[in-house]
């Protein structure tokens, strides 16, 4: 029987609140991350009981994608040249200039240096924002980055994925074409 929405979000909070995330077998045992993926209008019922698992417990870190690209062009003082190269060069121009400044394609980049910065040993990682940074950053970049500096046994990482995963594959929206990412169990099932 297919879960609801409300279901799946209870889930979620009982796990989370267990301290239950490691699972064993199924996918080598490797890594601890973890892909809740939902349907993109439950956004609104995600993004509500993200907050308030995190405001309930004082080791989750939710990490805003979009939020943290907005704020380094900020602190670069590149916001607002984004808006003005846009209009004169496009949009594909600007996405383009903007993943060199954030050095998206580097395990040194600086969306996972903030990550890093903000977290300690013992935190749950939620990564948000993939569907509003999507023509910036994919998701299987951002957890094949995290992978290589956050040691995933002190600190669980959970995406949250406005799409579909299938154990194996990402599909944005339930509309673009999938990216792989083999290494994240699927946190509840649908």
């Amino acid at each position: 029987m297919k879960k609801t929405i409300q279901d799946r979000l209870r889930d979620l909070r009982g796990k989370v609140k267990s301290g239950n995330l490691s699972q064993g077998g199924g996918l080598g045992n490797e890594v601890n991350y973890h892909i809740f993926d939902y349907d993109p209008s439950e956004e609104p019922a995600v993004t509500r009981e993200i907050e308030n698992i995190a405001s309930s417990l004082s080791n989750i870190k939710v990490f805003n994608i979009y939020d943290i690209i907005i704020d380094i062009l900020k602190e670069k003082n590149y916001l607002e040249k984004s808006f003005e190269l846009e209009q004169s060069k496009g949009s594909d121009f600007v996405n383009k200039a903007i993943m060199r400044t954030l050095k998206t394609d580097s395990k040194k980049g600086l969306i996972v240096e903030k990550i890093v910065q903000n977290i300690k040993k013992g935190d749950i990682i939620f990564i948000t924002g993939i569907g509003q940074s999507y023509q910036i950053i994919r998701a299987h970049t951002i957890l094949s980055n995290l992978q290589s500096v956050v040691n995933d046994t002190e600190n669980p990482v959970i995406l949250f994925y406005p799409g579909s995963y299938d154990h194996q594959a990402l599909s944005l929206f339930n509309t673009f074409p999938a990216e792989n990412y083999y290494r994240a169990f699927k946190l509840i099932d649908r």
